[in-house]
């Protein structure tokens, strides 16, 4: 269960007391230990970087429309009752008067000496008569809180330090309401009886698409998602300590640079273990490091394809998919396996990306980010969440990726104006092709090193394998027009043969290839005059590509199907990078 897996998570984060949560501070009053001012009302604390203060750990109550005050540091408008300009007085009056009131139960309960300076202090301010003492660029909606001079030096009794138990104890038994609970049950995560939330403490910070204030978790807030007369959380009854545990990991998890990973402003990615076991995924799925993948492909291809029982016991490893709508939060998905598994499946998909760069250099490895964009115009305006998440969680359990993924590059290449099948677009198909098992009959997943690169005799049969070929006669048909109108193949053609029929030569062949490879001749007569030696090798090239495209009953290529169209991308991608490395190696040496 995926809170239980958080809960448990939250232990091992140095979890703040109960109850206790960051926020940013801009103002200190600092107090005598007989609550008398110590210099000006109002020290502020913060840089241009923090407009809003200094960050600290404090109180936390979740709050909506009410009056609840927080203990000891809260906004202007409860610590010194200055309402903002638009606030209603009376309520202001009364939300003053509530922290006061906090205030002098937590010092009769606790004894603190700090604490009742601060009750003393508030005892004797006035908002009306002492607001002369606030500086001019006062906000009242910023936080306040109090610094105590004691014998053993300045302490903030709001700050979750391990002299202040008393105080923290005080908070938690207050916001827990143990004893005047309106709402028993069993607690999902934890699976005990006892007091449940209506609303949970803490909401989930830094989703794409939520509000800045935090989206809720678990919620119900319409008829629609209410049962059996329960609202809001108690659709889901879970205790204060069990909403708060899973919350704070989440929220650790959001914020840690090493178990997250946010692509643009879709979705969010979260991963944890069971056990406080190292592993950067971030740069796997961020920007892959060349040594770092090695590594995972060797032991893929040293390790059985079956996963050994003994497994069974390693490190759990989770991950989770989030968005957010507006105040709630979205989990797309989420994953329990072990470790063992998820390095095993990066390994084979960074194994199955890898094909040639476009001038046939070297493979490049690419982020999740990269291959997601690849299959739009417009990232921001066209991108899905549910793309960059399938390419996540196919990654990490080895699945065969969506045919609609599929259609969106193959769709995106032939629309495309300028360079057409991009190396991130021709990793994303060979995934496809790989994860699809449309390479499986032939040759092993830990093999498919084979199609890196321009492969004569592709691991594939009937119309994929005509499909594959046909790719690259368009690309040597490509090539062969350069040739023609620049006898070293580098000039900058207007309009290729590829601008204006790479659409129909991927979807429907036969209706073209006749008539590209007549004027594919004029071109070769043309470059015969002028060299015969390169127009031997093109010819050669070309009557090598046709032989594997026979116009009999089982090719015949009339049309393609997505997969096909994709698996000519690849082929035509494969050639134009031989050719490519081609042109370069005759420069060098000529």
């Amino acid at each position: 269960m995926l809170l239980k897996a958080l809960a448990d998570y939250a232990q091992r984060i140095n979890p703040t007391p109960a109850m206790y949560g960051p926020s940013p501070v801009r103002w200190i009053i600092s107090l005598t230990l007989d609550g008398q001012l110590r210099g000006d009302l109002l020290t502020p604390l913060g840089d241009k970087k923090n407009k809003r203060g200094e960050p600290k750990i404090l109180p936390h109550i979740s709050r909506s429309s009410g009056i609840s005050p927080k203990l000891l540091a809260d906004t202007g408008e409860y610590v010194l009752g200055i309402p903002k300009p638009k606030s209603k007085p009376d309520r202001i009056v009364d939300c003053h008067q509530q922290f006061k009131d906090l205030a002098r139960h937590c010092a009769e309960v606790t004894q603190e000496p700090a604490v009742k300076a601060i009750v003393q202090f508030l005892d004797g301010w006035s908002p009306e008569g002492d607001r002369h003492l606030l500086p001019p660029d006062f906000d009242p909606s910023m936080v306040i809180t109090f610094q105590v001079i004691t014998p053993n030096g300045p302490i903030i009794p709001a700050e979750d330090k391990a002299q202040l138990t008393a105080i923290q104890q005080f908070w938690a038994n207050y916001t827990g309401g143990t004893e005047e609970a309106e709402n028993l049950g069993w607690c999902l995560v934890s699976g005990n009886y006892g007091p449940v939330e209506q609303r949970l403490p803490f909401t989930i910070k830094g989703v794409p698409g939520g509000q800045a204030s935090g989206t809720a978790l678990v919620s119900a807030n319409s008829k629609a998602f209410e049962s059996y007369g329960l609202a809001n959380s108690l659709t889901s009854p879970i205790s204060r300590e069990a909403g708060e545990a899973f919350a704070k990991a989440l929220n650790h998890l959001l914020k840690n640079r090493d178990s997250h990973l946010r692509i643009g402003d879709k979705a969010v990615y979260a991963w944890w273990t069971k056990e406080a076991t190292e592993f950067d995924l971030f740069s796997f799925l961020d920007k892959p490091s060349e040594a770092q993948v090695k590594n995972l492909i060797s032991a893929v291809q040293t390790k059985p394809n079956a996963v050994a029982l003994d497994q069974l016991e390693e490190d759990h490893f989770y991950a989770v998919a989030l968005t957010a709508n507006n105040a709630r939060t979205v989990v797309r998905s989420w994953l329990n396996i072990t470790l063992n598994e998820v390095r095993e499946n990066l390994g084979r998909w960074f194994q199955a990306q890898q094909v040639v760069s476009p001038t046939g250099e070297d493979p490049k490895l690419f982020g999740l980010y990269a291959l997601a964009a690849s299959a739009y115009r417009d990232v921001n305006k066209e991108m899905l969440p549910r793309t960059p998440t399938t390419l996540f969680f196919a990654a990490l359990q080895g699945k065969p990726l969506p045919d609609d993924l599929l259609a969106s590059v193959v769709r995106r290449i032939r629309v495309d104006q300028d360079y057409k099948v991009t190396h991130p677009r021709a990793a994303l198909i060979k995934l496809y092709l790989t994860f699809n098992l449309t390479f499986k009959e032939i040759i092993p997943m830990n093999e498919t090193e084979s199609m890196t690169e321009l492969n004569l005799n592709p691991p594939l049969e009937g119309r994929d394998k005509t499909a594959y070929h046909c790719g690259r006669l368009l690309a040597q048909l490509e090539q062969i027009q350069h040739f023609a109108l620049d006898e070293k193949g580098r000039k900058k053609i207007n309009t290729t043969i590829v601008d204006r029929y790479y659409g129909a030569m991927s979807t429907t062949p036969g209706k073209v290839m006749g008539l590209l490879c007549r004027g594919a001749q004029a071109h070769l007569g043309k470059i015969r005059k002028n060299n015969g030696g390169l127009h031997h090798n093109l010819q050669m090239s070309l009557q090598e590509i046709e032989s594997h495209i026979q116009p009999d009953q089982d090719h015949l290529p009339n049309s393609f199907t997505m997969q096909q169209q994709s698996i000519f991308a690849l082929g035509y991608y494969h050639q134009r990078a031989k050719n490519t490395a081609d042109v370069k190696n005759r420069s060098n040496k000529g």
